[in-house]
């Protein structure tokens, strides 16, 4: 019960963080089966944290060895469903402790109700692509499937992330699941040949992981595939006729355009650098100019539109100020410490947890001395309720004031030599990708 209220803790504060989130395909993951739950690893943290939130199990996570240090962090990890697991850097005679851990996970598969998390490129990294896969996923899905044999029983799920940005706070996260592979399938294979039969589901599992994640494997013109996410989404969804509304229809127009630039890089690579070059000049204007694609592509800006904009947000400021005060100290408090974290895909993860701890302290502090005070009880707890609604709009209006000032500026110099530049570079690169496509 005590996990089950932390768990419902960490979800609400998991909705506030993103500012969408959209998972599909629900209904591939199979109910009351053994099964491994097997996600893309970008997001430290928060990649566990997606299916502690977005899912109705009580998950058991595998984790390095080497985080479990004194008894009182060993209970705490172990309270929260995370197991160890040793590596060969561990020591050999830690690795051979993997027999009762595999003991233990064999036992957690077979119960039915808590699937296990493992993420299958061992580490996380910063860029989407599909890293190589460890073995370790595939051992323990064949030792878990002995007991049944060839009749199906467990089953990995490839899970795909997408973060609209791994480190902003109200940011997009889209979670996409994949058909379940049946261990079975490969399990006469196994008994002949294990070796081959873990290359030949490691095989099958990438290809199906890869089909459920951005996945840009050229590093040349990474760069390029990311910002042609940001530049051409649009075009792209009016091209396969979808509205490009949701996170699911966004998803399926990046990976048609990513596969389209992966053919033309193989055939006619000259294109891919034609269209990289344009890409770098554009993106060298936008910084000079301090702007976004996003104010670019819109383009024509009514100036009453932008004045009722000012004049709204002009009225509003109270509410800004008001949120701003009560909640700067906790956000200061988190902020501040995030330079101190060099691997930047700790920082969402930092971001989060240190939220959930320190706004909840600081409310309760606040109204403890408003309690002392003689106001009104009912001012007290309506000042209460309002701390945390308007430290969100704070956030959410600070946001909205930058993206005004950058389009009166785009505005302002709509008719200069370097914004027409910028439009007509935005027109190459937008017509350069769409011969690609067509083709």
């Amino acid at each position: 019960m005590d996990y089950w209220l932390l768990q419902r803790y960490a979800k609400l504060c998991f909705n506030i963080y993103y500012r969408k989130i959209e998972v599909v395909n629900r209904q591939r993951i199979p109910k009351n089966q053994p099964m491994i739950l097997a996600p893309n690893h970008q997001s430290a943290l928060m990649d566990a944290m997606i299916l502690v939130c977005k899912t109705a199990f009580q998950v058991v996570f595998l984790a390095r060895a080497d985080i479990f240090k004194g008894k009182r962090l060993i209970r705490f990890l172990t309270y929260l469903n995370i197991m160890p697991i040793y590596r060969i850097r561990d020591g050999i005679g830690n690795v051979r402790k993997n027999d009762e851990v595999f003991e233990k996970i064999s036992g957690v598969l077979h119960n039915r109700f808590n699937p296990l998390c493992i993420f299958p490129e061992g580490n996380h990294g910063d860029k989407r692509r599909l890293r190589p896969l460890v073995k370790g996923l595939f051992r323990i899905a064949f030792q878990a499937q002995e007991k049944f044999g060839i009749t199906p029983a467990v089953k990995i799920v490839p899970i795909g992330y997408d973060y609209g940005h791994y480190q902003h706070f109200r940011s997009t996260l889209f979670v996409n699941i994949g058909e379940p592979i049946e261990v079975s399938d490969f399990m006469e294979a196994y008994h002949e040949n294990p070796v081959l039969a873990l290359s030949q589901i490691r095989d099958r599992f990438a290809v199906a992981l890869s089909r459920q994640m951005i996945d840009i494997q050229t590093q040349e013109y990474y760069d390029l595939y990311m910002y042609l996410r940001e530049v051409f989404n649009q075009e792209m969804c009016r091209k396969l006729g979808i509205p490009g509304k949701t996170l699911a229809e966004k998803f399926r127009a990046d990976k048609v355009m990513i596969e389209s630039l992966n053919k033309e890089l193989d055939n006619k690579p000259h294109n891919i650098n034609q269209l990289n070059t344009l890409m770098q000049e554009y993106q060298t204007g936008l910084k000079t100019e301090r702007l976004r694609d996003w104010v670019v592509g819109r383009g024509n800006y009514a100036a009453i539109v932008l004045i009722w904009s000012l004049l709204i947000k002009a009225a509003l400021f109270p509410v800004f100020a008001f949120g701003l005060v009560n909640n700067f100290l906790p956000y200061w408090l988190t902020a501040s410490r995030i330079k101190n974290i060099k691997d930047t895909q700790f920082q969402s993860s930092f971001k989060y947890v240190t939220g959930m701890v320190f706004f909840p302290v600081w409310y309760f502090i606040i109204f403890g001395v408003l309690i002392a005070t003689p106001l009104p009880w009912w001012l007290v707890i309506a000042y209460f309720v309002l701390l945390p609604v308007t430290g969100l709009f704070a956030f959410q209006y600070f946001i909205r004031i930058k993206k005004l000032l950058a389009m009166w500026r785009f505005w302002i110099k709509r008719h200069t030599q370097e914004i027409q530049k910028l439009l007509q570079l935005r027109k190459k690169i937008i017509d350069h990708t769409l011969d690609i496509i067509n083709r």
